[in-house]
């Protein structure tokens, strides 16, 4: 499931904009950082410290990453979030087992966030494409 559809489904009793807002950043933030940066977010140990150091390393994107905890409808609906996103997205426990360092799980981390910047692409589908050449040619 989607995380935009997670998160309109578990902050409808969050009246303020604002607040909604605050939540759908940070998931949406860490999702796009990745798997290792949203398995942190999932199964930190303390939120409070989490969202803190993120803020802290984020600051020159001027995004505000808080999130008003001390309210019970923010709070609530946090979690809710937190715990739908583990249920429909986290179900095979590959993000668990990515926050607690397994090594599998990490090699596997690595392959899928691995972001191929432009030369690196074309050296890579050049390559495949050669070597798929190659192949078909020695089936012959």
């Amino acid at each position: 499931m989607k995380i935009e559809q997670i998160i309109y489904d578990t902050t409808r009793d969050v009246l303020n904009l604002d607040d909604k807002l605050s939540i759908a950043t940070l998931f949406l933030f860490c999702e796009k950082l990745g798997s290792k940066r949203l398995s942190e977010l999932l199964y930190c140990d303390c939120l409070e410290t989490f969202i803190g150091d993120f803020q802290d390393e984020y600051k020159s994107f001027d995004v505000d990453f808080t999130i008003r905890l001390e309210k019970r409808e923010v709070k609530d609906a946090f979690f809710k979030t937190l715990d739908k996103y583990k249920e429909k997205n986290d179900s095979n426990g590959f993000l668990k087992a990515i926050y607690e360092k397994d090594p599998f799980a990490l090699v596997i981390c690595e392959i899928i966030d691995y972001r191929f910047d432009k030369i690196e692409l074309k050296k890579f589908t050049n390559n495949l494409s050669k070597q798929l050449i190659l192949d078909f040619e020695n089936e012959m």
